[in-house]
């Protein structure tokens, strides 16, 4: 059985889309993904609801969301995290790196594990610190 369900992010007009990549019928927008994530998981729970008012099996719906987005996409939304600097924490060149997050060059499987990786790691990093003055 699936530990996870995968929800595809993709870029906008006027900000993102997403839906559940298993699930047909599951899907929503919002300004920033934060925002998408939100409504996403309140149309999750309304259809979780729904099913469980009608009598009907919820457990899938009640799997972890794993949220995939493009590397390109992810880092025109978190400009924040500069991108020559992360590619030098995770150990990538950074002129390379600058050509994945344009889309000037692919990806392997690989690599694209290695970043993403990097991402969990520099989260896990911080998640714990208080700044003090």
């Amino acid at each position: 059985m699936k530990e996870e369900l995968t929800v595809v992010i993709e870029k906008t007009g006027t900000g993102f889309s997403g839906y559940l990549k298993e699930v047909n019928g599951i899907a929503s927008v919002g300004d920033t993904i934060t925002e998408l994530k939100e409504n996403l998981q309140d149309v999750l729970e309304s259809k979780i609801e729904y099913l469980e008012e009608i009598g009907q099996e919820t457990d899938l719906l009640k799997l972890p969301l794993s949220y995939n987005v493009d590397l390109t996409q992810f880092f025109d939304h978190y400009k924040v995290i500069n991108k020559s600097a992360f590619a030098e924490y995770i150990g990538v060149n950074r002129s390379l790196f600058s050509q994945y997050t344009n889309g000037l060059t692919s990806l392997s499987s690989d690599k694209m594990l290695q970043i993403t990786k990097g991402l969990h790691k520099l989260a896990a990093d911080i998640e714990d610190i208080v700044l003090v003055s």
